[in-house]
């Protein structure tokens, strides 16, 4: 949600991301952005999809090396 950056209090908006490893590529993850800083933050939730795709990627359960959100 946009609001205030946890680390400068700056407001922030909403985008979108990407994260690239050498097993996977995520793209389109939503996240906001600190209008000051430029630093990129991912939610709880979505966060927690990312770890579970990096772990099933890792166990080789995945048929794709690249996921859209």
């Amino acid at each position: 949600m946009p609001g205030k950056c946890s680390q400068c209090g700056s407001r922030t908006y909403l985008a979108r991301t990407a994260i690239q490893t050498k097993l996977l590529e995520i793209q389109n993850i939503p996240c906001t952005v600190c209008q000051e800083r430029g630093q990129e933050q991912i939610g709880q939730l979505f966060q927690r999809k990312i770890d579970k795709l990096l772990e099933r990627a890792a166990k080789g359960k995945l048929n794709t090396r690249v996921v859209v959100m």
